[in-house]
């Protein structure tokens, strides 16, 4: 079996910041405002280690001199203010890529445009992005969702800031500003999808095409890893998302000649290293021969 695995893998630079400075507070009184990484392998692991995790500032002891650590996916404008009103330490390590998404919100909002995020609802990153905007936000995950929302909206005649949650699916985004620009009078487009998002997705659409199977390995929860999942789907029917090697499923991968393995940018490299090692067993024990092939693009 010859295993391909891209040239883009593993952590990106704004999920590899958070993680470090995750592991670096651990024992600190520091608390994780939600899953610093949307992979129930690294939290576990930062559990394990003591590093508490709180989804509400309210859990955090009163009187307790606490550090506060803001995820990669950011958090609103009200949580950030709340955090210095209750004279806690904040370590912000918002990525800073959805950080420019919030600059671009707030003085679009400043302007008194309203803004039109393209993204899954409830997503940490949507919900952080929606709460630096002072006028109304409408949150669309498609072309399909924007037909059926946004008409029933009323939106102002200067128009809308379009922006896109950064993990976002490009085409998906490029549809959905389609759309819009024939409703809205005026719209101000933003590139907002990051470059380590749209790479992983470019590089799946090729590789995805000429693989017996696909396996895209992170978190269930993960925004970027389900896109990477879907995106292979589209063009390879042999696609597996899992989170760690013990959901892989080798019946699909009994008479596989070439596999790609995808990860997203959550995902940390022994995740990879574990489903690698995991296949080549596989492959050696059933008289194949196992070749991996690294930078593939």
């Amino acid at each position: 079996m010859k295993c391909y695995i891209p040239k883009y893998s593993g952590f990106c630079f704004g999920v590899a910041l958070a993680v470090e400075a995750a592991y670096d507070h651990i024992g600190n009184s520091t608390f994780m405002f939600g899953e610093v990484v949307h992979n129930p392998a690294v939290i576990s692991d930062l559990a394990g280690k003591g590093l508490g995790l709180i989804n509400s500032l309210d859990e955090i002891p009163k009187g307790e001199k606490a550090n506060v650590l803001i995820r990669a996916h950011g958090v609103s404008a009200d949580t950030i203010n709340e955090i210095q009103n209750r004279s806690l330490g904040i370590i912000d390590k918002t990525c800073p890529r959805v950080k420019k998404v919030h600059d671009i919100v707030a003085d679009a909002s400043g302007r008194g445009l309203d803004i039109v995020i393209v993204g899954t609802p409830n997503h940490p990153e949507v919900l952080g992005i929606a709460g630096w905007a002072g006028t109304r936000t409408v949150v669309v995950r498609d072309a399909n969702d924007a037909e059926k929302i946004i008409p029933d909206r009323l939106f102002p005649n200067k128009g809308i800031c379009l922006v896109a949650q950064t993990t976002q699916n490009e085409k998906k985004y490029e549809e959905v500003y389609r759309y819009c620009s024939g409703i809205f009078p005026y719209i101000e487009f933003n590139d907002t999808i990051c470059d380590a998002a749209t790479v992983r997705q470019e590089e799946i659409r090729q590789l995805a095409k000429i693989v017996d199977c696909v396996i895209v390995i992170g978190g269930k929860t993960s925004s970027n890893v389900t896109r990477l999942f879907e995106i292979a789907s589209e063009y390879n029917s042999n696609t597996q998302h899992i989170e760690s090697f013990a959901e892989l499923d080798m019946t699909k991968i009994i008479d596989v000649k070439a596999c790609l393995i995808a990860s997203g940018t959550s995902t940390p490299e022994k995740s990879i290293s574990q489903v690698v090692d995991h296949l080549k067993l596989f492959c050696l024990g059933n008289g194949k021969g196992f070749e991996l092939i690294r930078g593939k693009t």
